[in-house]
């Protein structure tokens, strides 16, 4: 019935500033989104038809969550994601071997919204299935 998730959708305080943050790790504007002319919301391509969208609201003082507690992207070379995320000047977490044997880091943008970037391993859950035992 799906094929994909085609997008995630941001509630941001500053839209340049997070589309300048959302740049700097490869994603690349697909169009904009204006309200009476005024530019107001954005949409950035990650890879082929995945995307995250953005709406500005000045008004907003931290992250509107409506229950999802982050968003994760998928790394084919995680190492080598982790230099140009160095050599941009983005900030993020050591690298580490979750519970699920799956390598991640993880991220804030601007207005403080967590995500995740991870790699898959020979022995991820995610392709074996199976059972695990959170060590968070």
């Amino acid at each position: 019935m799906f094929t994909r998730i085609a997008h995630v959708c941001l509630n941001v305080k500053n839209l340049d500033r997070s589309v300048a943050y959302y740049r700097k790790l490869g994603f690349e504007p697909r169009f904009g989104f204006t309200r009476n002319g005024a530019k107001f919301g954005a949409y950035l391509e990650i890879a082929p038809d995945n995307y995250i969208e953005m709406f500005e609201d000045p008004s907003m003082e931290a992250p509107v969550n409506t229950g999802i507690a982050h968003f994760c992207l998928e790394s084919q070379d995680l190492d080598k994601t982790i230099a140009q995320l160095r050599a941009n000047g983005v900030e993020f977490t050591e690298k580490k071997l979750g519970c699920d044997h799956t390598w991640q880091i993880w991220l804030r943008d601007p207005d403080g919204n967590a995500f995740e970037v991870h790699q898959y391993t020979d022995k991820s859950c995610q392709r074996l299935g199976g059972t695990i035992e959170a060590d968070w």
